[in-house]
């Protein structure tokens, strides 16, 4: 089995080369084919057991106490790892003129995608074509949902870039875009494949497919100078289940309708001059979790004669901070908050999503990194807070009675370019 998966990405990898060494061009067609991507090493430290993934590459945030029988914390347990998945390969190709626009595409993979315990997989990160009018463009494929914000996302050493305090998706999507002097507007209808909402039937991308209408967002940006600043407004509808046979139906199913609707609102900032910049981000979303976020909804009423439920999302309230100094050596200082604010409704039934038990979170990351041409080291220490606390399910779900827990993890990482 692993001879395959070897023998896969030495072909996938000759395809890629060879794609660059026999393209042609002549004047009635010419397509370019670059290669580039990084292998990276990450070296890290946690000093307590934490929600993660990729080998614990993804740091999240720390586990609750979990005492045993002496009264000792299991999760108050440091680990060590050294971990080189997430180094890539991307592929991008460039025309021909199509349409009048010029035609772009791209595809990224990494080793991330783990199954059976084996993580180091093929992952498909991103799979795109573009096409690029004077001040139009048109997207189609696997790219950052817009609430990533590709202009404004922190800039840390972590894999995690910044969540549970800045959304981390992928997606598939049609966006458009449209520049007018110096403003960009965007709009997009994304679908979830990966990155998708929890529900009864554990994570899937059918509760969206199933409500028939995709997740739609609207962003407007706006450069005056060396300042970026915009707002974007996210819709989300997703539909749990389409029947219930439950207890109270006596093995009877029904069919049901039921969905969820779901808002957020975002602001962010981008200022940038010679070594310095400075950005920010705050987020007032509703069942934000496809996006690596705390947040989800739960069943608000049922039916006493079929079962049949209803939902209400939960709220919460992102932010974030980012200052960087430097060039080749570079300074960083990142800082992240998130609040739960419970639910439009009480709670009568299940809860799905994630750490709708933490009440708030913080991070405050310090980061260094020197460059020397295409190989790149760096130091981060990152101090994560999770303020775990109890339900009150009356009470709009709002959390009640918390206790902090804290991680420190010290990454190095080891970067080198091509």
């Amino acid at each position: 089995m692993k001879l395959k998966l070897i023998l896969k990405y030495c072909l996938f990898i000759v395809l890629l080369f060879a794609g660059k060494l026999f393209a042609q061009e002549t004047e009635e067609k010419k397509i370019k084919f670059d290669v580039s991507g990084f292998i990276k090493s990450d070296i890290y430290y946690d000093s307590r057991q934490n929600v993660e993934a990729l080998e614990g590459l993804l740091h999240i945030f720390p586990k609750d106490v979990n005492y045993d029988a002496n009264g000792k914390d299991i999760n108050a347990k440091s680990s060590v790892g050294l971990v080189d998945i997430s180094s890539r390969i991307r592929g991008k190709v460039t025309g021909p003129d199509v349409l009048g626009a010029k035609l772009t595409g791209l595809v990224e993979i990494d080793f991330t995608g783990g199954l059976d315990g084996f993580t180091a997989r093929v992952r498909l990160r991103h799979a795109y074509s573009k096409l690029n009018w004077e001040n139009t463009e048109v997207l189609i494929g696997r790219e950052w949902h817009p609430m990533f914000v590709k202009e404004v996302y922190p800039s840390v050493i972590s894999l995690n870039t910044g969540i549970p305090f800045q959304p981390f998706n992928r997606s598939p999507m049609l966006q458009l875009s449209h520049k007018i002097g110096d403003l960009k507007i965007i709009g997009a209808a994304i679908y979830q494949s990966d990155y998708a909402n929890k529900g009864p039937d554990g994570k899937s991308a059918k509760y969206l497919k199933n409500s028939n209408i995709p997740n739609l967002h609207l962003q407007v940006q706006y450069y005056p100078g060396d300042l970026l600043v915009g707002i974007a407004a996210d819709y989300k509808c997703i539909q749990p289940r389409i029947s219930v046979d439950t207890a109270i139906t006596s093995g009877i199913s029904y069919a049901t309708d039921e969905k969820l609707n779901s808002y957020a609102g975002m602001a962010f900032f981008k200022y940038q001059k010679s070594k310095l910049t400075i950005k920010g981000k705050a987020i007032y979303g509703q069942n934000l979790s496809e996006s690596i976020m705390p947040g989800g909804y739960g069943v608000s009423n049922i039916d006493s004669t079929s079962g049949i439920e209803k939902y209400t999302p939960f709220n919460h309230l992102y932010f974030w901070g980012n200052v960087t100094y430097g060039d080749k050596t570079k300074f960083g200082l990142f800082g992240g908050y998130t609040k739960n604010l419970g639910a439009n409704d009480p709670i009568v039934g299940s809860t799905y999503g994630m750490a709708l038990d933490v009440d708030y979170f913080y991070r405050i990351t310090p980061t260094i990194s020197h460059k020397i041409k295409n190989f790149m080291l760096a130091l981060e220490l990152e101090y994560t807070v999770a303020a775990y606390g109890t339900m009150d399910e009356l009470d709009y779900g709002k959390i009640e009675n918390t206790h902090e827990v804290s991680n420190t993890r010290v990454l190095f990482s080891v970067f080198h370019f091509f």
